[in-house]
Formats: structure tokens, sequence, C-alpha cells
């Protein structure tokens, strides 16, 4: 593998981005963590990729053995270079030796530069201990002078108050029930959102706003909207069409967020929070980081490995919409589907397909799923409504396994078959057939899904009792509706319908059989 030379890494370093775009190299590590170190001992150089490399553990374990790097790294934090004084904490921050505790807080008490104490700060905060913390309890950020420290100032505060947060013990939030009625926008599968209507209607829960991919609804009984399983996700809607900046979004979703955690949940502030931002934007970390900035306060902390709340933003930069998503509920309705198959179908759009369907089911049918994959599908049909049996089929034992896994803890009864669907044999046949069938852009090929297409569309007069129905749902529509219409006298289409999954569009055939 390549090395460089010195000179090299130094040409590197004096670029943009320089430390970042040489870990991402095709260079030997190991020789660059070496002339790093030597860079940084004898000249001072080097010391952001060396931040870098603390982001690899095995790294962090030679510096620690290093005494010559360890003393370079203190005599770096009284350089007369702000921007070296800050790498110097970050490295301290990194390594977390107890000793370094004094070093900082003698750095903070004489820094004058304002972008350099937030790693200070931070680094305290990330060695904790009592004179760590105690120190941090009574540091005072100073104002800001003029608007030009206003960056620096909120950046500071934010680094105190994740410091703080870090060594105080974890506040668990219980989620309790909603305090008030408020409005909730539930996200179903593209163009089956009347699937998700009619579940909510035999709820007796009334919808409008009533979209493509979505509808809202108003309610204080956050739990029983659970109950329906043709939705993704529960969003608390903020605000719609306010042009986005760091200010505009902590304006209007600093206090909806902390009043909707304060009132549904047990426990004080703070509560965890992220960003997801859904929004094309050039420098998207930069901007979330502003607005986790704005938003962070002493009862919202920014813990996007460990949050409890979501703030997300979609539309766009002029026209934005807030929105709140929950994670202190437990979701369970799809807990079953412990493990998947890259072709899986998500639960929700498995709920919405067999509903759209629902009038040509039946009670107490046989059912067949001839490419049952993880059991999804087969496992949603049997949630619906009771049947006689559920069979699903699959000529990958990987799946079969993973189906059985998935079905056991789904409370569902049903049995599975490792074999080729072209070569199974039923001795009786079924009520319905319903299938995810294999895509050709993501199984397999077009050539191979036109051969298995035709051979099931043959066999189903055989796997399917006259009048009996199948339900087939698939990417390759145009070949699928192809070759139904070849077997018109043997097959009769009902019904179709597009819809949207994982960014592809996928289309539901609705069969009858003879």
């Amino acid at each position: 593998m390549k090395r460089l030379t010195k000179d090299e890494i130094k040409f590197e370093l004096g670029r943009p981005n320089g430390a970042e775009k040489l870990m991402d190299m095709n260079i030997d590590l190991n020789a660059l963590y070496a002339d790093a170190v030597e860079l940084f001992k004898t000249e001072g150089l080097a010391s952001s990729l060396l931040v870098r490399f603390t982001k690899k553990s095995s790294f962090i374990i030679h510096m620690l053995e290093d005494a010559e790097l360890i003393a370079a790294i203190r005599a770096t934090l009284r350089s007369e270079n702000g921007k070296l004084r800050r790498n110097a904490a970050r490295l301290m921050g990194a390594l977390r030796l107890p000793e370094f505790v004094s070093d900082l807080t003698a750095a903070l008490d004489h820094e004058t530069q304002r972008y350099a104490r937030p790693a200070m700060v931070l680094s305290l905060g990330s060695i904790g201990g009592y004179n760590a913390m105690e120190y941090l309890k009574h540091y005072h950020v100073a104002p800001s002078a003029d608007e030009s420290e206003r960056k620096h100032f909120e950046e500071e505060q934010n680094a105190l108050w994740t410091a703080l947060r870090s060594s105080a013990p974890k506040v668990e939030h219980i989620f309790t029930g909603l305090a008030e009625e408020y409005a909730l926008e539930l996200r179903a599968p593209d163009l089956l959102t009347h699937q998700l209507e009619s579940e909510l209607d035999e709820m007796g829960v009334p919808c409008y706003d009533i979209r493509r991919s979505s509808l809202k609804v108003r309610t204080s009984d956050y739990a029983a909207l659970f109950e329906a399983r043709c939705f993704s996700e529960a969003l608390f809607p903020i605000v719609s069409g306010i042009r986005l900046t760091p200010e505009s979004a902590a304006e209007h979703a600093a206090p909806f967020m902390e009043r909707l955690m304060r009132t549904a949940h047990t426990g004080d502030a703070p509560y965890r929070f992220r960003v997801e931002l859904k929004i094309p934007v050039g420098n998207r970390a930069d901007l979330i980081r502003r607005i986790c900035m704005k938003l962070e306060s002493a009862a919202l902390a920014n813990l996007p490995s460990d949050y409890e709340v979501e703030l997300r933003i979609e539309g766009s930069m002029s026209s934005a919409r807030l929105y709140c998503k929950l994670f202190t509920y437990n979701d369970s309705r799809f807990a079953y589907r412990a493990e998947s198959i890259p072709a899986s179908m998500d639960p929700s759009v498995a709920a919405a397909v067999l509903r759209f369907a629902s009038e040509h089911l039946s009670v107490n049918a046989r059912v067949l799923d001839p490419c049952c994959g993880s059991g999804t599908l087969l496992i949603e049909r049997g949630l619906l409504s009771p049947c006689a049996s559920l069979t699903g089929v699959d000529i990958a034992h990987k799946s079969i396994e993973i189906a059985r896994r998935n079905t056991a803890l789904s409370g569902v009864d049903a049995k599975y078959v490792v074999n080729d669907i072209l070569r199974f044999e039923c001795h009786r046949p079924y009520d319905e057939l319903i299938c995810n069938l294999p895509f050709g852009n993501r199984v397999g090929s077009h050539s191979y899904c036109e051969r298995l297409y035709a051979g099931l569309l043959d066999k189903l007069s055989k796997l399917v009792r006259s009048g009996g129905i199948a339900i087939l749902y698939t990417m390759e529509f145009t070949l699928l509706k192809r070759l139904i219409r070849e077997r018109e006298e043997k097959l009769t289409l009902l019904g179709q319908q597009r819809t949207e999954a994982g960014g592809l569009t996928p289309m539901i055939f609705i069969v009858r059989v003879g």
C-alpha cells in the first residue's frame, strides 16, 4: 500500500480539509499515523490529522502508550496559535487522561480566542471527574461583545450544556399519554391512503386532509392509533410553509418539543433530541449543526446517538415543513419482524396491499404465498382475518429460516416449505394466493422474472381453486399485465393499483382464477 513522504503529508495538510482527505486516501494508515506523530513532536504539525486518528480506538491506545506524545500535546495547549490549542484540547478530550484536567482549566482561565474555548469545555466534560465538573459548574460563558462573537458564544454555551450533561445521570422519560388533543399526520403507502382511512374509520377515528401518502387525525389517545397497521409512522405537525433558517426552526420547534415532552412523559428535562433534515441542501451537516445549536437549551439536549424525540424537516428551504416524532412510545405492531431479507416488504405496505384487496378475501381461507421471503405478507394476512391455513414456499433456505422465526414471534400459525414454486405440488388447491413477486431489478433479472411469472400464471389453476383469488405485487407490472392478458381465458383481472415502496413504484394486481 502506498506511503506518502512527510513533505507530501505537509502539502496535503496545507490544503482545505487536508486531514480528512488524507484519511480517505488509499494509503497505509499505520505509516501515516507514525509520520503524523513525528511531525507533531518535532515540528508542531499534523495536530488536525491526529484528531482524526482518535476516531479509531486502536490509534488511541498507541497515543496513550506514547509518553513523548502526551507531553507534546500538553505543551501544544500552551501554543501561541489558537487553532493548535483547540486541537490539543480535542486530543485531550479523546484520550481522557485525568491529569489533563489541570491543563485544561488553566488554559480556559487564560484563553483569549473564543473559537478555542468550546473544545476545552467539551474535553473537560469528556474526561469528567470531580475537579472537572466542579470547574464547569462554576464556569461562566462571557456574553457576546458584538455580532461577530455570537456564533462562538452559542458554540461555547452549547459545549457547556453538553459537558455538564455528560456527567449527569441520564433521566429516562416514560411516555404517559398526551395531556391534550394534538393533530397527527400518519404516513401511508403511496396511493393507499384510503386503506388507512378505512381502517381508522372502523376504529372510530375521523380523518381529514387526506392525501396520496398521508392523512391527519386529531386525538389525545396516541396509543390507540397504533391499532391500525396501514401506516409506517405518526408525526406531530409543528408548522408548514416557513423559510428555513436555524432561527426559524428553533423558534417554532423548541417550544412545541419541550411542551410535548414535558406534558406527556415522566421525568424532568433535559429531553434528548436529534434533527432529521430531508431537504436537498449543499452543506447538510453544517445546517443540521446550526439548527441543533439554536435548539439546544437546558430543556433540549442534542444527542443523536441516544435520542427520545426527532425534529423532522421536509419540503424546501423556502417552504419547509417541521414535524416532531416521538421515540419514547413502543410501537410493537411489527415487532415480529426480527429479521428480513433485502427484498422484504415493509409490513405497513403489506397490510395496506391486503386491505386494498380485502373485498376479495374471505374468512377461514386457505392461503398460499409462493415466494414468501421473510414471511411478512403471509403474517399480515393472518393478522387481517382468521385463516384456515397459511402456507409459505420459497426456494431459499435462509428466507424460510427467517420466515419461521418471524412467524413464531407474530403469534400467527403458518407452515413453510423450501421448494421452487414451479415444482411445488399441492393436494388441494388454495382459496387465495398472495405474493410479493421478485422484482427484476431487485432479485434475479428481467428474463428470470419472465420465466417465473409465466410459469406461475400457467400453474395458478393447480394452485388456486376455480373462483379463487391471486394477489400479485410487483415492479415488473408491464410484464405481468401482458402475461395476464395472454391468459385471459383462464385469468380475470379484477383490479390494479400503483403504489410506492423504497423509491420504486410497484403495482398490485387482483386476479380471479378460472
